[in-house]
């Protein structure tokens, strides 16, 4: 059977004016994911990443890990969505949901789980943001350009939201169980895909063996 293991991009940089960007820790955890991989003696035939700056980065990263070279193809609907465009219209159209504290990542969650319900439900008038049914046409067009390929192994770099939406679209899974796993993926996390012909068979999900060694633990990280 072929393989695509879906990487989420490292650790981005979370409150700061450009996001799109690996924080000193997302560096780090994609040098040693391919360090990790390089141990266990995973190569794979083809990278393919959305067309983020956070996506490259990783990438880049973890080949440098891996001691290999690679050349990157891109495909734009593996991009995330814009959070921006879904929190400021949660904020403006439905205030009385918005929760503001002295506690940023507690909050960013909670605001961005209604904030996804929201839209999937289309019950917020988005801004300048994809509907949730063509953001996951598009994320599948980019899962299809991924694996349909004759390389036996892919590394597929991307986000939450389309992982998420690439897990759920083998897994068969509606929209909130979507929306849960998108919030539940850590950063510079894998989850390996087996497919054929005939069928796509979840083989794991959300490992971070490479961060699970002491002194890495304040390295795990969800935004």
């Amino acid at each position: 059977m072929a393989e695509i293991t879906l990487l989420r991009h490292g650790q981005a940089s979370f409150g700061s004016k450009n996001y799109d960007q690996l924080s000193d820790i997302g560096r780090q955890q994609s040098l040693w994911l391919g360090k990790h991989l390089r141990e266990i003696n995973k190569q794979f035939d083809r990278v393919v990443l959305g067309t983020m700056v956070r996506h490259r980065e990783t990438a880049e990263g973890v080949m440098a890990g891996l001691k290999a070279e690679a050349n990157f193809e891109l495909h734009a609907g593996l991009n995330e969505y814009r959070f921006d465009g879904l929190l400021n219209p949660l904020r403006d159209q439905h205030p009385e949901l918005w929760i503001e504290t002295d506690h940023a990542r507690r909050d960013y969650f909670h605001n961005m789980k209604l904030a996804l319900t929201y839209w999937m439900k289309g019950l917020i008038a988005t801004d300048g943001q994809d509907s949730w049914e063509s953001f996951c046409e598009r994320v599948i067009a980019g899962f299809n350009f991924a694996y349909d390929t004759p390389a036996k192994k892919t590394l597929v770099v991307s986000s939450g939201g389309p992982i998420a939406v690439m897990l759920a679209n083998v897994l068969e899974l509606g929209a909130d169980r979507t929306r849960d796993i998108s919030l539940q993926i850590k950063n510079c996390s894998i989850s390996n895909i087996l497919y054929n012909r005939e069928s796509f068979t979840l083989d794991s999900f959300n490992d971070i063996s490479h961060l699970l060694a002491s002194g890495r633990q304040s390295h795990i990280t969800f935004s």
